[in-house]
């Protein structure tokens, strides 16, 4: 058995890699408490390691948060925890599904992406997200019933295999848990909107060294509000001229019409309200040219999404005898969530017959419309040259008339997604023959259901309305036509999936004999892992037949077979130092008849000079497997992110002149450009080599810390290709542009159907622009993390301290086959920035029943988003984004043993986020993904204890 001194306890959690993140000295009571007690400590298995050590001697950077900094930071879902921690940055958030349905919460350690961040549960993994291309949804983690949460900041592949490239993130259940407790937490936001609600309720019962048994229950309900951006003045509108932007759509509720005269002249674009400056509040109308109108989307959507949390898990162990644990999991979590997006836009070609019983009588011309040469005016006058129109004027237009609609009258488009998350452990472990055994068998299932909500539209039943003229496209519907439109709404069932992991794991490990500097530590293990992939579409999503939607979507379908073989020695070589190795061995035998293998290895060391101070060190080769939707995602058309224009037939925002005219067959200029996205069943595994170096000290009894350099390399990586790089240069991109030939007959080649590759004829529209998944380029990270802690007892006057947790990044970016380096370190670039550092600092103060912190959360500034067609003087190159800057504050009161309350703010100061021009996301003037728009949030937590 290992043994532990009184020095190296006080190091122990310093030693594995810093307390808490930014308030971690709740964890620091408890070593003092330990500093008189008996020497022994028992061993226990660290993340990152298969071998049964004490927690000071492992060489691997692990970040612990227990349960009493949770519920300090006022967190009430693993999104929002993980947020916080400085080393995590850019992972997906609940308002990332505004536009965009089945978006996942995910963790992104090293901002490297989140497909590269493990996240597990007491050591397993839980099922992936079964919608779209994503890792593990967050949401799918009972946060309430969680005890402490390991962040181990460095690769594990060599223990846990794919994904663990950036990092683990290890949630632990509560163990051996008796009594019951209630709490409930309520949030108050200053400015409105975006409250949570929630309610939990956990027991226990056995004692398992008395009883030999313990049983674990946790429920807990969430409830959070929505937040409309029309509730928020800095995400109240797309027409942002302080940051030089018009993020407005072409598609209206009274369209840019396309029409002739009764005198013969034609008009491409012309809005009716052009006139009066597209003063229409009815349809959220702004100018967008001399003669065009725009749709200010934003005054209908949410920047969070309306949504509500279940969670019920148990956990029982049985006590067999000294030598054996069995022990049992399950957990059920369910999260419905409601999406509101802006009307939906009318993207396939509309025309409006002449006999149309809402067909305009007049259209009334802008003044400064610039008429070209040759056109005919209401004198009989023929102007020789362009014109500019002096004042107002009405023409009568005669014939079918065309445009961009929207159904504005229906109301913003809703997704009403419920995600059900499933997962049973069975498993034994303890001591045989002197070796520490843990064996268990894991199912996990993760299963997504989006169901049509309000103002989603089909264009089977619309479009023959629309045709016939009983929609009124001008205007106002009245009582019949909008009880037609609503008539075509979608319900039921929209698209799904469901993911499914079957897991057996068995590993054991010994101190197999004595060196003179200690034990040799030895581990071996194996695991099998069966994946199942489900996609499905409605016959709405594969016909394409969803008004505004993005296109056909197409199922998916496979499956795979993951083994896995590992092992890890750690060798003592003299007093001091001590060396570790671990290796996994993975093979890949994936159900579409491709297969793959890889060896990941990595070794480490520890070296302690002196008992203040420990120096570590790893190197290690890792790889990530691409997932079955990498693989087999079929062929389908798709919208792109941002807006864009056609670089041929729409450079810079400008219609050149065609013999098809631009506008006329479909929409090119400003709007979300159509793309062809698509799996690759060839695509291979993505490798990464990582090491890292750092120092661990505790100079004094009050002060202790760490630091740790780290570097990330990962080359093949699997990536769609970007549609920023494409549209930013489509000369070296020209061959992912396909056109085609209007006078060319469907289904025969040059047509739309069959575009044709590379064309840069200005006559010819743009099909699509094909983004495929391909293994290019690579990505790569480098940066220091210090973590800095303090605490001092003052006698009766209480114990103050002091945490500072940050990251800095020294390098970040990535590089495409063929391709120079980009560096995205305080730049928005292609998978958008990397701030070069982030920081939280704690201040706590505890006192007899209370206690006290105010945190500081510091995310710095980077240069925004460039569109390099719109750079002009009042849109410059460089713009800067400032710093994120936000102070919480809590108060704790324990009255009693078995009553406890918080209350808190966050963002005291009520700081707005920073204001940005992206455009990857539907929420304008601000970036959603990286920034909280609620603002000052008030919030209390009351916990009763039945004794």
């Amino acid at each position: 058995m290992m043994t532990e001194t009184v020095l190296s306890r006080s190091l122990r959690l310093v030693f594995s890699g810093g307390i808490a993140v930014g308030l971690g000295l709740a964890a620091l009571p408890a070593v003092a408490q330990t500093a008189s007690q008996d020497n022994s400590m028992q061993r226990v298995e660290i993340t990152g390691s298969s071998i049964k050590r004490v927690a000071a001697e492992t060489a691997m950077p692990i970040t612990i948060l227990r349960r009493e900094d949770i519920d300090r930071t006022g967190a009430t879902s693993a999104q929002d925890l993980v947020n916080l921690i400085p080393g995590n940055f850019g992972g997906n958030v609940a308002s990332n599904n505004v536009g965009a349905s089945g978006v996942p919460s995910t963790a992104n350690l090293r901002a490297l992406g989140a497909r590269y961040t493990l996240v597990l549960l007491n050591g397993r993994r839980v099922a992936n997200y079964a919608v779209g291309n994503n890792p593990v949804d967050l949401n799918s983690i009972p946060l309430s019933a969680i005890e402490r949460i390991e962040v181990l900041r460095d690769g594990a592949s060599a223990v846990y295999g794919a994904d663990a490239v950036a990092g683990v993130i290890n949630f632990i259940l509560k163990k051996d848990y008796k009594g019951m407790e209630v709490s409930a937490y309520k949030t108050h936001v200053d400015q409105g909107g975006g409250n949570t609600t929630s309610f939990n309720l956990t027991g226990g019962f056995g004692d398992l060294a008395t009883d030999r048994f313990n049983v674990l229950f946790s429920a807990n309900h969430e409830e959070n509000d929505k937040l409309r951006a029309s509730d928020r003045s800095f995400s109240t509108t797309a027409v942002r001229p302080d940051l030089s932007i018009n993020k407005s759509s072409p598609r209206n509720g009274v369209p840019n019409l396309n029409f002739t005269d009764s005198r013969g002249n034609k008009y491409v674009g012309v809005n009716p309200y052009r006139y009066n400056g597209c003063k229409n509040d009815e349809f959220s109308l702004v100018v967008i040219s001399e003669k065009g109108c725009g749709t200010d989307y934003v005054k209908y959507i949410d920047l969070v999404p309306e949504a509500k949390h279940d969670n019920i898990v148990t956990r029982a162990v049985f006590k067999v005898n000294e030598g054996m644990e069995l022990f049992a999991e399950a957990a059920y979590t369910k999260d419905k969530m409601i999406a509101s997006a802006s009307p939906a836009p009318y993207t396939k070609p509309m025309s409006y017959p002449a006999n149309g019983r809402f067909y305009p009588k007049t259209i009334k011309l802008p003044k400064g419309l610039k008429l070209p040469a040759g056109y005919k005016m209401p004198d009989g006058t023929v102007t020789a040259a362009e014109t500019v129109l002096a004042a107002d004027m009405d023409v009568t237009p005669t014939g079918p008339m065309s445009g961009t609609w929207r159904t504005v009258a229906g109301g913003g488009r809703n997704d009403l997604t419920k995600t059900e998350n499933t997962r049973i452990v069975v498993g034994a472990k303890g001591n045989l023959a002197g070796w520490d055994y843990e064996t268990a068998l894991t199912y996990g299932k993760n299963e997504v259901e989006i169901q049509f909500g309000p103002g989603k539209f089909s264009y089977a039943k619309l479009k023959p309305l629309v045709d016939s003229g009983e929609i009124n496209v001008f205007g106002t519907q009245d009582e019949k036509s909008l009880a037609g439109l609503l008539g075509s709404q979608l319900s039921g069932f929209e698209n799904g999936g469901t993911s499914t992991s079957k897991e057996f794991d068995f590993k054991m490990s010994k101190e197999l004999f004595n060196l003179p500097a200690g034990a040799v530590g030895f581990s071996v293990g194996t695991s099998y892992r069966k994946e199942k992939l489900t996609q499905v579409s409605s016959d709405v999503l594969k016909k394409g037949d969803e008004v505004g939607g993005a296109g056909e979507v197409p199922g998916v379908t496979g499956d795979r077979q993951v083994y896995g073989l590992f092992s890890e020695v750690i060798v003592p070589v003299v007093k001091g130092l001590e060396l570790s190795g671990a290796a996994r061995y993975d093979k890949y035998k994936n159900g579409f008849g491709t297969q793959f293998d890889n060896l990941s290895p990595k070794l480490s060391l520890t070296y302690r000079p002196s008992n203040v101070i420990m120096g570590r060190a790893s190197v290690a080769r890792g790889f990530r497997a691409p997932t079955l939707v990498d693989n087999l995602n079929p062929k389908a058309l798709n919208n792109t992110s941002s807006n864009f224009s056609d670089p041929v037939r729409c450079p810079n925002g400008k219609e050149v002149d065609s013999v098809n005219k631009v506008g006329d067959l479909q929409d090119e200029c400003n709007v979300q450009l159509t793309t062809q996205n698509s799996g690759n069943p060839d695509l291979k595994p993505e490798k990464s080599k990582q090491y890292t170096l750092g120092l661990v000290f505790q100079p004094t009894s009050t002060i202790s810390g760490s630091i740790d350099y780290w570097n990330v390399k990962i080359e093949k990586s699997i990536n769609a290709m970007s549609e920023n790089t494409v549209f930013g240069d489509p000369v070296a991109n020209v061959n992912q542009f396909y056109r085609y030939d209007p006078s060319v007959a469907p289904g025969l080649p040059g047509s739309e159907k069959d575009p044709i590759r590379g064309s840069t004829n200005k006559d010819f529209p743009l099909a699509y622009v094909a983004l495929p998944r391909v293994n290019t380029g690579k990505f790569y990270a480098a940066g220091i993390d210090l973590n800095l802690n303090y605490r001092q007892k003052m006698g009766d006057m209480g114990t103050v301290g002091a945490n500072y947790d940050s990251t800095y990044y020294s390098k970040h970016g990535y590089q495409y086959e063929g391709s120079p380096e980009v560096s995205d370190l305080g730049n928005y670039k292609d998978f958008g920035p990397t701030p070069r550092y982030r920081h939280m600092l704690t201040l706590n103060y505890g006192l007899g029943q209370w206690s006290a912190s105010v945190t500081h959360n510091y995310t710095k500034g980077y240069w925004d988003y460039t569109d390099p067609a719109s750079i002009r003087p009042e849109y410059p190159e460089l713009r800067k984004v400032g710093a994120y800057s936000t102070f919480d504050a809590t108060l704790g009161w324990k009255p009693m043993k078995n009553v406890s309350m918080t209350v808190g703010v966050k963002n005291i100061a009520d700081q707005d986020p920073p204001s940005s021009r992206n455009e990857s996301n539907f929420q304008v003037g601000y970036d959603p993904t990286f920034t909280n728009p609620l603002g000052r949030t008030f919030y209390a937590r009351l916990n009763y204890k039945f004794l």
